[in-house]
């Protein structure tokens, strides 16, 4: 068994136990068909699909062949969700709408970049 790290996905185990769960729940699928709806109209989906992300959207969690693009698309349907009329009335929603785009955007590996992403700046399960 490996371990290059304390995080609880940070280890050989785990990663591959993570790996199973998607193949077997086909959830980044979901999440990504998920984000890919009209944000007028599933505008609440969209969030929780990208909540999805918040939680899981770590290298050695989610499939690293979808990580780039699903942490872009969520931060892209998240800025179209927050001009969303009813939304966009509501200066807490979208602040609270921009922490979490903030936070999905520090998670996106650099094309230029060999480096994985900083770890997360607070307790994993918190932002």
């Amino acid at each position: 068994m490996g371990a290059w790290g304390n995080l609880p996905w940070d280890n050989d185990a785990a990663a591959d136990w993570f790996d199973d769960l998607f193949e077997a729940t086909k959830l980044a699928k979901r999440v990504e068909d998920t984000l890919k709806l009209k944000a007028e109209d599933s505008h609440e989906e969209i969030r929780a699909a990208a909540c999805v992300l918040l939680f899981l959207g770590h290298v050695y969690i989610w499939p690293v062949d979808d990580l780039n693009r699903h942490l872009t698309l969520a931060v892209d349907r998240l800025e179209e969700v927050s001009r969303v009329g009813v939304i966009a009335e509501s200066p807490e929603l979208v602040e609270e709408i921009r922490a979490e785009i903030q936070e999905l955007r520090s998670r996106i590996k650099k094309p230029d970049s060999s480096e994985p992403p900083l770890p997360p700046r607070q307790k994993w399960w918190q932002f």
